[in-house]
């Protein structure tokens, strides 16, 4: 006799397993070239560019969107809130685009403009260098309209209402922009600052990293705290981890540099790689204390990003003719290779669709009845891998349970 609850769940997991694997490969990925410049003659041998491709081919292959002529750099790219637009600084230019045609939507002029951050119907802009220069402006932070790209607001240098010195990465936690502020282009003065600016009320201080956390390059959101990658003064890396209503904590971490190299949340920790080591090193993201290491591709990585399913993306380059896009499973294997333009600085992934449903809604409050693996055995809530959560609602939600 066949057991009917159980059939109709085998079938709803099936289902939901079908849905699920969907997902966790329809995913599109965006790349954005840095490009190459020879430096001795100011020559732009490449210019940068902004590709994609789709890494549920069987052989993905990136495609050009648009090539930044007159541009010798750019620097960060992001997918505007809709996912169908994505925003693009480089150099003296943040661009809003759309994401299928790489036609220009809006652009406006931001001299030294660094990394992008959305956030509601704003674009926050960090600046730094321009044209390879350390450069003093009026302000180191900018907030853009996200759909004109108009000039909204800037936080004065001068006032002590802003940053004073170059900017770098940036994160939201808990309603507060957190914004990295290294001045790491005036070579030997590099400070280690974390701006706090509120959005509700528009306050802002600041939390001093200490003299071990000069140049933070990496802010990463924790969820209830920002975890910063510090280089310092290229000579050993640092992290510290910054929550609200407390003094930085900061830990060296490493003998030898991070640069300005790849580093990445997973799950609880902290993924980043030292300069010389082929590896990556795992830290735990509340302790900052050695939580392993991941094994990398065994040479230096420029950028990465991890994937909601557990693959990790590594860009890697030569800086002068190639770059290239490696997928990787959680373990490390190689899944794929997909040649780019040169420098792929930054990897941004389209969301992934909910086995049923939205991600975001998928519960809707309801109790858990049951956790499956994609087998269809039943798994702890705390199992590493992908799950298929089921809801007393009767939806399914896949969720990837960091080790």
């Amino acid at each position: 006799m066949i057991n009917v609850q159980r059939f109709s769940f085998r079938v709803l997991l099936m289902a939901g397993m079908a849905a699920a694997t969907s997902s966790i490969f329809a995913q599109e990925v965006f790349v954005l070239c840095e490009g190459a410049v020879d430096f001795a003659s100011g020559e732009v041998l490449e210019a940068p560019r902004l590709g994609r491709f789709n890494a549920a081919e069987e052989v993905p292959v990136f495609e050009t969107l648009h090539i930044f002529e007159g541009h010798a750099f750019a620097v960060d790219a992001q997918l505007a809130s809709d996912g169908q637009e994505i925003l693009v600084s480089a150099e003296d230019t943040v661009y809003r685009m759309d994401a299928t045609t790489g036609e220009i939507l809006a652009q406006q002029a931001v001299e030294g403009a660094r990394q992008l951050h959305v956030h509601g119907d704003r674009v926050f802009v960090t600046r730094g260098d321009y044209d390879g220069q350390s450069v003093m402006f009026d302000s180191y932070l900018v907030a853009l309209e996200a759909e004109t790209l108009t000039w909204e607001a800037d936080w004065a240098a001068d006032a002590m209402v802003g940053p004073a010195f170059s900017t770098e990465a940036l994160a939201t936690v808990d309603g507060v922009l957190h914004i990295g502020i290294n001045n790491a282009f005036a070579w030997g003065e590099e400070v280690g600052l974390v701006g706090r600016l509120n959005l509700e009320t528009g306050a802002y201080d600041e939390v001093d990293l200490g003299p071990e956390g000069l140049n933070p390059v990496h802010v990463l959101d924790m969820g209830d705290a920002v975890v910063t990658v510090n280089a310092r003064q290229y000579e050993a890396t640092s992290l510290s981890r910054v929550t609200a209503g407390t003094d930085a904590v900061t830990a060296t971490v490493a003998a030898t540099t991070a640069g300005c190299g790849a580093a990445a949340r997973i799950g609880d920790d902290i993924l980043f790689q030292v300069y010389g080591e082929g590896n990556f090193r795992r830290a735990d993201g509340a302790a900052l204390t050695d939580a392993g290491s991941w094994p990398g591709n065994g040479s230096a990585v420029y950028s990465m990003a991890v994937a909601e399913d557990g693959r990790i993306l590594l860009g890697n380059t030569d800086f002068i003719g190639s770059g290239h896009v490696e997928v990787r499973q959680a373990d490390g294997a190689l899944m794929h290779t997909v040649e780019t333009g040169i420098a792929p600085g930054r990897i941004v992934l389209s969301p992934t669709v909910n086995a049923v449903g939205n991600m975001e809604d998928a519960a809707a409050g309801a109790e858990i009845v049951s956790r499956h693996d994609l087998m269809g055995r039943p798994v702890s809530h705390d199992a590493p891998g992908l799950q298929l959560v089921r809801f007393a609602n009767g939806r399914v939600k896949k969720v990837f349970q960091a080790q």
